[in-house]
């Protein structure tokens, strides 16, 4: 297995990324820089800071610091935390002469006298510095007065002891600040902290100072602007650089939660806030497919039985030793192994076999997301493990073909799941579906048009009398797959995958995949901050706030928007009115229509709820949802020919309705 951790070895050809971040710090005339390394959830923004870190680390001039402010979230101010942080890591060099020391004194009293501020410090920082204009945004005197004023009532005001106050602190010189001071006299202790801050720098003989803050878009959005105005207002000084890895729609969105209040467009505000506050922004890249497939091949290389000068001397021929002949191009695969090892052994060779086979779909699927490839591969080694626990031997490839199924098409994952349950571990209907797909031609009197887009020939199903759902089954014709089966996904891509599963028995397989599947309900996928976002998008009251969802839905990754589906369907299943508004339903019909992809997904899971809870409604839903696309719509008249022979009169009458105008 893989660690989740992030590396300071380059299996992502970050290379490029690396030196873009060291050339802006060594440029002395690009100092003081904030500098953002942007990236979605497990795009590999800690490993690249890692890697930036060890190079820097390697220079004697450079000073690297680290500061996670999730680590301190709840317990102190974070601005305060992270100035602490700074200075404590300062005052642990040796070499400190006494004048520095005193220098480090002055600063330790001013951070005693911001955290004894609270809240008022909170106010009046952002108005210290010219208000929220000073810090790229538009606000007032108004909100910091209000701060200060709430600030001093929250700490009990006159009525505060001095056993409250940090150990050093003039509690009498902190109330003074509290309740006296103008923003003048604020923005004057400002700018000398920040002064006596860049004199401690050059006493300490600090050429170049860079922090790195990590994790960022793991806190609250109160601490993340905190931080980030923290950099601006104290600690921007000569010959420092603060190097900020996090998501860039998570520290908008912190940016619209902290000043709710500001007019124009909210996601204006975030995006001009963070443009004031980051100088220089680095944008981590989804991996394409030849990078994912390099990035997969890495990784059982790193478990595959190698010599670590084996595996250094494959790492710099996948991701240091190229040119731009290779961007383009899987830079490691089998061939270059062999080249460079001379003998592939046998376990990194079935390990890259594997990889040919799943990393082009993983690629596609994940959108070159580097942390759900690695999870992927840790479920799928963790189970052959609970499998080797019971003496149980499964094919690797059989499982990551099943896995891909789950992770991207759970609901025909679930109905498979039942029917190789139902029927000992070999679905037939899946074995048709197999066949018909095979290379070999099949005999002119077995071969139907199919129902489906692409004009695909299918082999009939097994005969199942009670699997006749169309007009078509009843003169005789061979019956379309079983709706689970008929997604385009499923017949073009997954049903062509090596191995066949016609001749496997399915059930082992199956009892160790029972902690997605449960006792068949299924239970969500872990679902990643994106998937997160768009669920609680998607159930704002604001009408704007769920299109605004809806519109961003396009960029999320197909297993994402697979994972959204299936939260949403958890919770059709809990409802017990399908029909109103405000609806999970409603807002699954708003999702695949913004991810028409997911259609087959959907049809398969209104295929498992019980039709007596279906409202009518759904049929125009689904009608509407299929629009002019012959594939959809056969889907859409499967379901419909099932609700028309269901129990629900209502329903079955409107379905049977429908049925006639889409003949």
């Amino acid at each position: 297995m893989w660690s989740d951790n992030e590396s300071d070895i380059d299996l992502l050809g970050y290379s490029h990324l690396v030196g873009a971040v060291t050339s802006i710090i060594y440029d002395e005339k690009l100092l003081p820089a904030t500098i953002g390394v942007f990236g979605d959830w497990g795009s590999g923004k800690s490993s690249l800071l890692k890697m930036v870190e060890l190079d820097l680390c390697n220079n004697k001039n450079v000073l690297v610091l680290t500061f996670n402010g999730w680590l301190f979230e709840g317990y102190e101010d974070a601005k305060t935390a992270l100035m602490g942080t700074i200075l404590d890591e300062l005052a642990a060099r040796q070499d400190l002469t006494d004048k520095a020391k005193t220098i480090l004194g002055r600063l330790y009293k001013r951070i005693n006298w911001m955290r004894v501020l609270g809240l008022a410090a909170k106010g009046l920082f952002a108005y210290a510095s010219g208000g929220l204009a000073g810090l790229g945004l538009a606000g007032g005197a108004a909100a910091a007065t209000h701060a200060a004023g709430t600030a001093a009532e929250s700490t009990g005001g006159a009525g505060a002891t001095p056993a409250m106050a940090p150990k050093g602190l003039d509690f009498e010189a902190a109330g003074k600040l509290l309740n006296d001071e103008s923003s003048q006299d604020a923005r004057r202790g400002i700018r000398e902290f920040r002064a006596d801050f860049g004199k401690l720098l050059a006493e300490a003989k600090v050429e170049t100072l860079v922090v790195m803050i990590d994790d960022l878009d793991r806190c609250m959005p109160e601490t993340i602007v905190e931080t980030l105005e923290a950099i601006k207002l104290f600690l921007f000084v000569p010959q420092t650089a603060f190097i900020i890895g996090a998501d860039e729609r998570l520290v908008k969105y912190a940016v619209r939660r902290r000043f709710p209040e500001l007019p124009g467009e909210r996601a204006e505000v975030g995006r001009d806030y963070l443009e004031k506050l980051i100088q220089f922004p680095i944008r981590v890249p989804q991996l394409g497919r030849p990078e994912m497939e390099t990035y997969i091949n890495l990784l059982f290389a790193r478990n595959g039985d190698l010599e670590e000068g084996q595996f250094t001397a494959i790492r710099k021929a996948a991701v240091v030793e190229n040119g731009a002949h290779t961007l383009l191009e899987v830079r490691f695969n089998h061939g270059i192994a062999q080249k460079v090892l001379g003998k592939v052994p046998d376990k990194l060779a079935e390990n890259l076999a594997l990889a040919e086979q799943i990393a082009p779909v993983l690629a596609a699927g994940l959108n070159g997301n580097p942390r759900q490839c690695k999870r992927f591969l840790n479920t799928l080694v963790m189970r052959l493990e609970m499998a080797r626990a019971r003496n149980v031997q499964l094919q690797k490839r059989v499982l990551a073909k099943l896995m891909l199924l789950e992770y991207l098409k759970p609901e025909s994952f679930k109905k498979l799941a039942e029917a190789q349950a139902e029927q000992g571990g070999k679905p037939t209907e899946l074995a048709a579906e197999e066949k018909s797909r095979s290379p070999e031609k099949p005999k002119p009197s077995s071969v139907q048009p199919s129902s489906s887009e692409g004009d695909v020939k299918r082999a009939p199903p097994r005969p199942a009398p009670a699997r006749k759902s169309t007009d078509e089954d009843d003169a005789g014709q061979a019956s379309p797959a079983p709706i689970w089966l008929s997604d385009s996904w499923i017949t073009t891509v997954w049903l062509r995958l090596e191995p066949k599963l016609a001749q496997e028995d399915l059930r082992p397989y199956f009892f160790f995949s029972r902690d997605i599947l449960g006792s068949l309900g299924g239970s969500v996928q872990r679902l990643s901050p994106r998937a997160q976002e768009a669920i609680l998008g998607l159930f704002e009251k604001s009408e704007a706030a769920r299109r605004n969802t809806l519109n961003k839905a396009k960029d999320l990754s197909d297993a994402d928007a697979a994972a959204v589906l299936e939260a949403l369907a958890e919770r059709v299943r809990q409802e017990e009115d399908l029909g109103h508004a405000a609806s999970a339903f409603s807002r699954m019909c708003d999702w695949v229509a913004t991810r028409a992809e997911l259609f087959g997904q959907f049809i398969t899971f209104l295929s498992s709820v019980p039709d007596t809870g279906v409202p009518v409604s759904a049929v125009t839903a689904v009608e509407s949802l299929a629009g002019d696309n012959q594939e959809r719509r056969n889907q859409a008249k499967q379901l419909l020919s099932q609700w028309s022979h269901g129990g629900n009169i209502i329903l079955k009458n409107a379905a049977s309705a429908r049925l006639k105008k889409l003949s």
